[in-house]
């Protein structure tokens, strides 16, 4: 199988489902890229390896890799080796504590998750990735204009002003000026993110500004 390996370009809000988002793989030597449909908790474990952010307790994909290091087993490299009725099929590439390979059936999503983690390198059939693939003219522009469908965007710029406060606690006018700007729907979905991250504090600002609106 003639492989194209992928790098993660984006992640950003799909047009339907609402709680869906759009993963953006590009070729890794290229312009090119295919955007695969994953769910919430996967693109949250993706942009907290991409960002290096920080959880109060592990999220399951770290999971998955404390249980496999405590068992010696490595992730060796990901493969989208299958597509159908727009799903992608990814097979995990593992190596166990006795240096036998075996393979895992898994969503790409889960499974590019896992290969940040354990910074595995990730493929797709070139097949499938030249049926599937499109030019990255358009993700340029969309670049130009700015990342506004990005669910943990609002959350990623509170936690970046935290980092460069020296890890001080944020001060409480700055977290409600910043709550107070978004709309209703930019609320709710870093309220998701608050909570997927387990930051209880954040999410109680949050749900209080949506009381007071209402």
């Amino acid at each position: 199988m003639e492989k194209t390996e992928l790098t993660v370009a984006d992640i950003h809000a799909a047009a339907q489902p609402s709680e869906a988002f759009s993963l953006i793989l590009k070729e890794k030597e290229g312009e090119r890229y295919v955007p695969v449909i994953i769910g919430m908790s996967e693109a949250r474990a993706i942009l907290v390896e991409l960002n290096q952010s920080p959880t109060h307790r592990p999220l399951t994909h770290e999971l998955f890799v404390s249980l496999a290091d405590h068992h010696g087993t490595m992730l060796v490299e990901v493969d989208i080796v299958h597509y159908e009725n727009g799903v992608y099929f990814a097979d995990m590439v593992m190596i166990g504590s006795d240096n036998k390979v075996f393979h895992l059936d898994a969503r790409p999503s889960d499974a590019i998750a896992l290969a940040l983690k354990f910074n595995a390198p990730f493929f797709m059939d070139t097949a499938i990735f030249e049926a599937n693939c499109m030019v990255d003219k358009k993700r340029e522009a969309e670049d130009e204009e700015g990342d506004d469908d990005n669910l943990f965007s609002e959350y990623n710029e509170l936690a970046d002003a935290l980092e460069e406060a020296g890890g001080e606690p944020l001060p409480e006018a700055f977290i409600d000026s910043k709550l107070k700007e978004m709309s209703e729907e930019e609320l709710q979905s870093l309220l998701d993110g608050a909570v997927e991250s387990e930051d209880f504090e954040l999410a109680e600002k949050i749900q209080k500004e949506l009381d007071r609106r209402h």
